[in-house]
């Protein structure tokens, strides 16, 4: 991911106040560039990523957080929230692209829950355990 898309990721992470941002400050670019992978878990090919990031590119920088907090590790617990998290910053995210009223907002947001859920289900081996 070019050094750009980061910074834009970056920015609306800020912008909307997305739970856990302040971990974006603990990494340099370059860090992130090399973490952040896309959406998707990191034994996934990197067309298949592309891919699932093209479609759901909304979610950017949630998953640029989650991915962060997948690199940190930590516990069980920690794993959980880093989870929890991820969907509560794609609801954020798809609040802010979308008025109550439109019905893609809860398409969205039902892709948000759907994902952190897979994100809970099968995310624990890609996760840095301590």
């Amino acid at each position: 991911m070019d050094k750009g898309r980061i910074l834009q990721c970056i920015t609306v992470a800020f912008q909307n106040n997305l739970q856990g941002r302040d971990i974006l400050k603990q990494f340099s670019l370059e860090q992130i560039r090399q973490i952040y992978n896309g959406l998707g878990p990191d034994r996934f090919p990197d067309w298949l990523r592309e891919i699932i990031t093209a479609a759901n590119g909304l979610f950017e920088p949630a998953a640029m957080i989650h991915d962060l907090r997948y690199h940190v590790g930590g516990t069980k617990a920690d794993f959980t929230a880093a989870n929890d998290e991820f969907r509560a910053n794609c609801y954020t995210l798809v609040d802010a692209a979308y008025s109550w009223y439109d019905p893609r907002r809860y398409t969205w947001r039902f892709r948000a829950w759907r994902y952190a859920r897979y994100c809970e289900r099968f995310g624990w081996e890609g996760y840095n355990k301590k």
